[in-house]
């Protein structure tokens, strides 16, 4: 019998015969065959506070959200900003109880949020927009900085034995604002590439999750290198149009609580089934995952209905 780590392993090289692996990404893991790791950290001197100066909350179902409301909204607020202190020791200080827990799980380091998600909790939605049309040199410059301080942290997620890493951005659509595929290529591809490659070289697989339906992004994602695209509301998602385009090229990790019915066991089934058969192969490229926000039972139950739809 394969470990969980091994079988997280091969359904994203579609190498796994199995079963669908579990995400459970929240803090009552139970069945999950991944363990992630929140490398974010608060202020140490305020916890309300990211690391990076803006305020820390979670949406109902564990994941960041981007403040509206910029930190440093003069161009010399951000020159005299200190960069955060990677901190390594406070970082994973946790490690060890984790390891604990996740025992032959799949281990998974993600940023909370990451990219320009960070640049736009600090500089404001509607600022940092404008940064990108106006102000190129400056914006380039600060989130350089940004994607550096993230990527020098993979050598120590590598030694710490992570088996990937999350990125987790943000570009739109927004009431005030929308990154446009072509200006993304144009400001972000060449950075997203470079950090890729290096987390690739180091052993690591890359997931990225990206807010906002902007699933029209995922061919360019996984044209870079990214293994995993997480799907965090596939009831709008056109999924017969993505899997047509991506499946058997990236793996999909899918929110099925999205599409649990109380009521019947046999309707979950089948729309799991039907969602993995679109998105996956029968030898891998799917992984069902639960929102933090979901209660254990029911985490047990739509576990019991994934392991059903394998049939």
């Amino acid at each position: 019998m394969l470990t969980k780590k091994a079988i997280v392993d091969k359904t994203i090289t579609f190498k796994n015969e199995e079963r669908v692996p579990i995400w459970v990404d929240g803090p009552s893991i139970g069945p999950s065959d991944v363990l992630t790791y929140d490398l974010s950290l608060p202020d140490p001197n305020d916890p309300r506070k990211s690391e990076w100066g803006f305020k820390r909350a979670r949406a109902a179902d564990g994941n960041w959200i981007v403040p509206k409301e910029g930190t440093l909204t003069a161009w010399d607020q951000v020159d005299a900003f200190r960069l955060p202190e990677h901190d390594f020791q406070r970082r994973f200080r946790s490690i060890l109880a984790a390891a604990k827990v996740g025992g032959d799980r799949y281990r998974l380091a993600s940023f909370g949020l990451s990219g320009y998600s960070i640049y736009s909790a600090i500089r404001g939605a509607n600022l940092c927009y404008d940064d990108c049309l106006r102000d190129f040199d400056r914006f380039t410059e600060f989130f350089e900085k940004i994607v550096e301080f993230e990527t020098s942290m993979f050598d120590t997620i590598a030694r710490k034995g992570f088996h990937g890493v999350e990125f987790c951005d943000d570009w739109g659509p927004r009431s005030v604002s929308r990154i446009t595929l072509s200006l993304w290529n144009v400001l972000f591809r060449k950075h997203y590439m470079a950090q890729i490659q290096h987390a690739k070289e180091l052993g690591l697989h890359v997931w990225f999750s990206v807010t906002q339906n902007c699933y029209e992004f995922f061919n360019d994602l996984v044209d870079i290198g990214v293994d995993v695209l997480r799907v965090e509301d596939p009831e709008h998602m056109e999924v017969a149009a993505v899997g047509r385009r991506l499946r058997g090229k990236a793996c999909f990790a899918t929110r099925v609580d999205r599409l649990y019915d109380p009521s019947s066991m046999d309707v979950t089934v089948e729309q799991i089934r039907n969602m993995r058969e679109c998105l996956g192969l029968p030898t891998g490229g799917f992984i069902a995952t639960v929102g933090a926000d979901v209660p254990l039972e029911t985490v047990k139950k739509i576990a019991e209905a994934v392991r059903l739809s394998n049939g």
